[in-house]
C-alpha cells in the first residue's frame, strides 16, 4: 500500500493537488507546527504503525521531521522496514529493489554527519553558557542524581529545547512548539539542564563579562598549578 504524508501548519492550507494525483494512495495529513517530532504527530504516528505500507511519498524531505536528527531517525525507521520514501520535489526514491539506493545512502550519511555536528555545537554552546553563568554567579552547578535521571528520560526534548533557545526563540514559543508548559522549561533551566544565553546589549556590559570570564579562567589555572581543586 502506498501512502502520502502531508504536514501543514494551518487547516486552511490546500492539499487537494497532492491528493488528486492518485486516489488509491492513503493520505496521512497532520495539521501542526514543524517543530513537533515526527513520531509525536498524530497522523505520522498512525503511518508508522501501519504494517501494510510499502512506500511513502512526501512533497519535500523537511516534512519528515523537526530537524535533521529527527528526519534521519524517520528515514532509518522506514527504510529499515523496507519501506521506500519518495521525495517529490527531488524526484528521488530512497530505495531501489528493497535496498537503499546510492543517493539514499549518501543522504543518510550526510544527514547523520550534520546531525552529529549540530549536537556537538549545542553541547559546546551549553558548556560555554554555563561557564559564563558561573562567572556571573548565576549557575552553581547541579547535584548528581535526580537531575541526571531527568536528563536521561527527557534527553530528546531537552536537547531540542536547548537548540531552540540557542536560536533565540522565546520560551513561550518553545513551550507552544513542544506542547509543554513554560514552568517546565524554567524548572529545567533552574536544574541546570538548559542554559539561556546571556544577552549583552551594552558594550560596557559585554566587556565586563569578558573581563570576568578571563578572571575566572586565570583563577582556575592558578588553582590547578597550586594543586587546589
Amino acid at each position: 500500500m502506498k501512502a502520502l504524508y502531508v504536514r501543514i501548519s494551518t487547516p486552511n492550507q490546500k492539499v487537494d493537488r497532492q491528493l488528486k494525483k492518485d486516489k488509491t494512495i492513503k493520505a496521512y495529513i497532520d495539521v501542526c507546527s514543524g517543530g513537533v517530532l515526527f513520531k509525536d504527530r498524530p497522523e505520522a504516528s498512525k503511518l508508522m504503525k501501519n504494517s501494510k505500507i510499502t512506500s511513502i511519498e512526501v512533497k519535500e524531505i523537511s516534512r519528515l521531521g523537526r530537524n535533521l536528527k529527527d528526519i534521519l531517525n524517520t528515514i532509518e525507521y522506514f527504510t529499515n522496514k523496507g519501506i521506500d520514501i519518495r521525495i517529490e520535489n527531488l524526484g528521488l526514491n530512497l530505495m531501489v529493489d528493497g535496498k537503499l539506493s546510492a543517493y539514499g545512502q549518501l543522504m543518510v550519511s550526510m544527514f547523520g554527519a550534520i546531525a552529529e555536528h549540530e549536537r556537538s555545537i549545542i553541547n559546546e554552546r551549553t558548556q560555554e553558557g554555563r561557564e559564563i553563568a558561573k562567572v556571573n554567579g548565576v549557575y552553581k552547578g547541579r547535584k548528581r542524581g535526580a537531575s541526571s535521571d531527568l536528563m536521561k528520560k527527557n534527553y530528546t526534548l531537552i536537547t531540542a529545547v536547548q537548540s531552540d533557545l540557542d536560536k533565540g526563540i522565546s520560551i513561550s514559543k518553545i513551550a507552544e512548539m513542544h506542547s509543554i508548559s513554560r514552568p517546565r522549561i524554567y524548572s529545567y533551566i533552574k536544574k541546570g539542564l538548559l542554559t539561556v544565553a546571556i544577552k549583552e546589549t551594552a558594550e560596557d556590559k559585554n566587556e565586563t563579562g569578558k573581563a570576568k570570564l578571563m578572571a575566572y579562567y586565570t583563577q582556575r589555572d592558578n588553582d590547578l598549578m597550586r594543586g587546589e581543586r
